[in-house]
C-alpha cells in the first residue's frame, strides 16, 4: 500500500493496472480494502486507485473543524499529488458526495464521474423521515458497540444476491472503523447539494441497484434531471453497494471515455 501527502495529511491508497486511470471512492463504514477483488478485475482494463479517505484505513484522521470545501480540496490534491490528469472518478455512497464536491469545486481536476448509490447529499436525497431515520442510525452507530448494529446495517447495504466473500469483508472493515469518523462525516453527509447539482458540466454515470433501500430511487432521478450531462444505469438485483462485473463495464467505459475527452481536448 502506498500513501502521499496531501495538504498536510497522509492519504494511504492502492493502485493496479495501467492505462486510463480510474480513482474510487469508498463509502462510509469501509475503506480501500473493500474494492480488492473490483481491483482485480478492473486492473485489467484500466489503471485504477482506490483511496483510503480521511479518517479512514491508514489514512490520518480528519483534522477538526472540517467542511465540504476541505473535502472537495483534499480529493483535488489528491488526484495532483499522483499526477492524473482528468480522470474518471466513482464514488460510492459517501464517496458519491465527495465525488460531487470535488467536480463542484475543482472542475478541472475531473474527466467524469459515476454516482454509485448515490446522494445530492442526504438532506438532497432523503425525504424528512427518512432523514430524521437516518440521524437516529448514525447516532446509534456512534453510541454503540459494532457487534449491535452491523448486520442490520449490512442487510441494508448488500442484496440477497450481491458476493458473500464481499459482505464478508465489508462486516471485517467495521471492526477497524472509527467512531470519531462517523462524527465527522455526518456534516458532510447531511449536505443538501441540490442547487449546485446544474453548475456541475462533467459528464455523470448514476448507477443504481434496482434493490437499493438505502439511496431511493427518487434520489437518482432527481441528480439526472438537475446534473447537465447525466444518465442512469439501474442494475437489475443490486444492492445499495451494486459492486460486480455489471459495475465493472460502467467504471471502465466511463475511464476510456474521461481518457478520450482529455486526449480530444488536448489536441485543440
Amino acid at each position: 500500500m502506498d500513501a502521499v501527502e496531501v495538504d498536510g495529511l497522509r492519504i494511504a491508497y492502492r493502485r493496479q493496472g495501467s492505462g486510463d486511470p480510474l480513482v474510487i471512492l469508498h463509502g462510509a463504514f469501509e475503506d480501500s480494502r473493500v474494492w480488492l477483488d473490483d481491483m482485480r478485475r478492473l486492473s485489467e482494463h484500466v489503471d485504477v486507485i482506490a483511496w483510503d479517505a480521511p479518517g479512514c484505513g491508514a489514512s490520518d484522521d480528519i483534522p477538526a473543524g472540517w467542511t465540504s470545501r476541505d473535502w472537495g480540496r483534499v480529493a483535488a490534491s489528491f488526484i495532483r499529488a499522483l499526477g492524473l490528469s482528468r480522470p474518471a472518478v466513482a464514488g460510492l455512497s459517501f464517496g458519491s458526495i465527495v465525488a460531487l464536491l470535488l467536480a463542484r469545486d475543482h472542475p478541472e481536476r475531473v474527466g467524469g464521474l459515476v454516482l454509485i448509490g448515490a446522494y445530492a447529499g442526504w438532506a438532497g436525497s432523503l425525504d424528512p423521515d427518512a432523514l430524521e431515520e437516518r440521524f437516529a442510525q448514525a447516532r446509534f452507530m456512534i453510541e454503540h458497540p459494532v457487534e449491535e448494529w452491523a448486520d442490520e446495517f449490512l442487510v441494508s447495504v448488500y442484496s440477497p444476491t450481491a458476493d458473500p466473500a464481499r459482505r464478508d469483508r465489508a462486516r471485517r472493515l467495521l471492526d477497524d472503523w472509527r467512531p470519531e469518523t462517523t462524527r465527522a462525516l455526518l456534516d458532510v453527509a447531511s449536505l443538501d447539494l441540490r442547487s449546485a447539482l446544474p453548475s456541475i458540466s462533467t459528464p455523470v454515470v448514476v448507477v443504481r441497484g434496482s434493490d437499493d433501500v438505502r439511496s431511493p430511487h427518487e434520489a437518482a432521478v432527481s441528480l439526472c434531471d438537475r446534473l447537465p450531462d447525466a444518465r442512469l444505469v439501474e442494475l437489475d438485483g443490486a444492492g445499495h453497494d451494486c459492486a460486480g462485473p455489471d459495475l465493472d463495464d460502467v467504471l471502465v467505459t466511463a475511464a476510456h471515455t474521461a481518457a478520450n475527452l482529455e486526449l480530444r481536448e488536448g489536441y485543440r
